[in-house]
């Protein structure tokens, strides 16, 4: 897992990526912690269960929509918050209109 970690952060830093969202165990959020804190990069992190988290970071206003928005669990979120958050995230835009209407037929 901290080789997708260190991915994204590669491509936070280097500006490619906005935002990114990373799952994974709760034992490694002191290290991704640590890392983005070293890094000077804005993060959130929200638990799942007792044994994983998800971990946002990236741009500033990103998180702090993320932080506002997203609140709940990310499997309750409605198809609109689903929508925002992967237009956050820089999915595909056409893939998450598809993904949004094949939500709310």
């Amino acid at each position: 897992m901290m080789r997708v970690f260190n991915t994204y952060l590669y491509e936070v830093l280097k500006g490619t990526k906005p935002v990114a969202l990373v799952t994974c165990e709760n034992s490694l959020k002191g290290k991704i912690v640590s890392r983005l804190e070293k890094e000077n990069i804005p993060f959130s992190v929200q638990d799942i269960d007792n044994s994983k988290i998800n971990v946002f970071f990236g741009n500033k206003e990103c998180i702090d929509v993320v932080k506002k928005i997203f609140v709940v669990p990310l499997c309750s979120l409605s198809p609109y918050e689903d929508f925002i958050l992967g237009a956050i995230l820089g999915y595909d835009i056409k893939l998450q209109c598809k993904r949004f209407l094949e939500k709310t037929s």
